[in-house]
């Protein structure tokens, strides 16, 4: 019947207004089946006027009757349905329908095609029984308060998944930038320190319709730590050391950690047109390490060589970050704040992670 009724709302609008002749799309939708056909539309007084068309085994007409109402014949099969409907007012107003749409008796169901709009109107009162309604409003907007919900994608104004790089840091027991002093083996070349990330899926539970809601998904982060210094990292039950190589210049010394994450955030947009809105998002990320290792990387005797050494390296094997996102449409910075420390507790330096960078959404 959803098929038979947008099939009439489309051949309906394309009646009253064919004074001039053109073509028009006509896109009929049958659960996840949708058929696409091109038409014309006749020009003159089309009173005593039919149009006839056909969409696979389907044939439907329309014609005017004498007394301004509109006769709908649809054939399927061996099914044949008709709807007469009231002739429309040429003024007709679609905020006209606010009293009926506050009627607990009545069904209405509808549709927004580009700039035109159909609302499909099914009274069930015992007096009218049966009787359906078609509405076509012709001057609507892309923004119209009226539109249907069931149209819009909530999860489009999520902004986790993504792709995105990020510049890698340590803060000490003072949250400070990481010194020197503070693990000479560890000190780190920040333009080298590069980490990437890569969330897959997201998804989002609104609270006030798209101006806020809350998101969580799923992604994975790789962490690059580069070290400034030829020491060879060491580490054992009870701690992570490193261990100066005077005989070694090392061109790549990196210290490297992957995180499977999930976050929990709340999201806040300044527009329901995701194309226009700004965002900004606050929460924590948590996550569990499922790979570590050191990879080094040097010239012997003109030849370069390479070698890596999977260890977990007393890494922590859980992480968490407090997180700050602020984007436009689908381009966005952020900034990830340790609340854990890099390594396990007592088993290397009192250091916590940092990183700021770019996040790309699909």
């Amino acid at each position: 019947m959803k098929t038979i009724l947008l099939s009439a709302a489309f051949l309906t609008y394309g009646f009253l207004g064919a004074q001039v002749k053109s073509s028009e799309k006509q896109i009929i939708v049958d659960g996840k089946d949708s058929t696409s056909i091109i038409k014309e539309v006749l020009e003159g007084d089309l009173k005593r006027q039919i149009i006839i068309q056909t969409a696979d085994t389907s044939i439907m007409t329309i014609e005017d009757l004498i007394d301004g109402s509109q006769k709908q014949t649809i054939i399927q099969g061996g099914d044949t349905t008709i709807i007469i409907t009231e002739k429309f007012e040429e003024n007709f107003n679609i905020d006209e329908l606010g009293d009926i749409l506050l009627d607990d008796k009545i069904d209405s169901t509808k549709i927004k095609l580009g700039k035109m709009k159909i609302v499909i109107v099914e009274d069930k009162n015992k007096n009218k029984k049966g009787e359906k309604k078609i509405i076509i409003d012709e001057d609507v907007t892309e923004k119209d308060e009226f539109e249907n919900e069931d149209d819009s994608d909530e999860d489009d104004f999520a902004h986790w998944s993504g792709f995105g790089i990020f510049a890698n840091g340590f803060l000490n027991n003072t949250n400070q930038i990481a010194r020197k002093e503070d693990a000479p083996f560890l000190e780190l070349d920040y333009a080298r320190s590069i980490g990437l990330q890569f969330n897959l899926v997201e998804k989002r539970f609104p609270i006030v319709k798209e101006y806020v809601g809350l998101t969580t998904g799923l992604g994975f982060q790789w962490n690059r730590y580069m070290l400034n210094k030829d020491v060879n990292l060491m580490a054992n039950q009870d701690s992570t050391y490193g261990i100066s190589n005077g005989s070694i210049d090392y061109q790549k010394n990196v210290l490297r950690s992957t995180y499977l994450q999930a976050p929990l955030l709340i999201e806040f947009n300044t527009n329901k047109n995701n194309d226009e809105s700004w965002h900004f998002s606050l929460g924590v990320v948590g996550g569990i390490r499922i790979g570590s290792s050191w990879k080094t990387k040097w010239e012997d005797d003109e030849k370069t060589r390479r070698e890596k050494v999977k260890s977990n390296f007393n890494l922590n094997p859980f992480q968490a970050y407090a997180t700050a996102i602020v984007g436009f449409e689908d381009i966005n910075i952020y900034v990830n704040y340790g609340l854990t420390q890099v390594f396990d507790k007592g088993k290397g330096p009192k250091f916590s992670p940092v990183n700021a960078g770019l996040l790309f959404n699909f």
